[in-house]
């Protein structure tokens, strides 16, 4: 059996953190190029950003309890093929209808990797190791936000819109790349049974813990704050979606 180095492990995690982000945030700068592509209006456009916000947390409700019964790799690499499958798609579609809807699947792809992530260091590491691993994880996931629509901007102007998808599906190719060299970090012997009736009634159980609805709340009205200054601050109709299926997922 193969074993994983830290430094692969720390660059791989560190590139699963960021992959959501990117996803949602790195073609922004081309949003106006998109209205006139695709003959549509703004508001048409930005529903591209919105239904991936919406994959992208629909998706951790999924992927976590996948990956913990049938352990990280497998899920990771259905993620990765379905996020190259969904990328394609964008860049082939034919109206803005299609692309809305692949950029929703490309959400849940997106997904597995922030899930993941989290889940593969809390297998690897314990006490301060484990901290000192989702500190960086944490900060890679704070500055990915503002480092893809900047990256985005510097490529709008060269290879526009369909360009920047390129870029991510050489990003996913190489997270595919990454995840069968994965070393499997959840033995069969600590794998749940996971029953979908059980998942959802656990959810219900948790939404009624008034402290973490109330911690779910405060941090979703922090994050909404900074929106204003965010280049994406169109995504506000989907952020407290996003910081909930994350807490409940992790």
């Amino acid at each position: 059996m193969k074993h994983n180095s830290k430094l692969f492990t720390l660059i791989f995690l560190g590139m699963l953190t960021a992959f959501g982000p990117f996803v949602t945030d790195m073609y922004l700068p081309t949003l106006p190029a998109m209205t006139d592509y695709f003959s549509t209006n703004s508001s048409m456009v930005q529903l591209g950003l919105t239904s991936s916000m919406i994959g992208l947390a629909v998706g951790q409700l999924f992927f976590g309890p996948l990956s913990d019964k049938y352990g990280r790799r497998s899920p990771l690499i259905t993620a990765m093929f379905l996020f190259l499958t969904s990328t394609i798609g964008c860049i082939y579609s034919g109206s803005i209808m299609q692309f809305v809807a692949w950029r929703f699947i490309q959400g849940i792809a997106g997904a597995g990797g922030i899930v993941i992530s989290r889940s593969v260091a809390a297998d690897k590491y314990t006490g301060h190791e484990l901290l000192k691993m989702l500190a960086i994880i944490g900060a890679i996931n704070g500055i990915a936000p503002i480092t893809a629509p900047m990256l985005g901007g510097m490529l709008a102007d060269n290879v526009g819109w369909i360009g920047i998808f390129w870029v991510l599906f050489g990003l996913g190719t190489l997270l595919v790349a990454g995840s069968f060299h994965f070393e499997e970090s959840l033995p069969s012997e600590n794998r749940g049974e996971t029953r979908w009736k059980d998942v959802f009634k656990s959810f219900i159980i948790v939404l009624r813990n008034h402290h973490y609805v109330l911690y779910i709340l405060q941090f979703g009205f922090a994050d909404g704050a900074t929106l204003p200054l965010h280049p994406s601050s169109c995504r506000s109709t989907t952020i407290s979606l996003r910081s909930c299926s994350a807490s409940v997922s992790g």
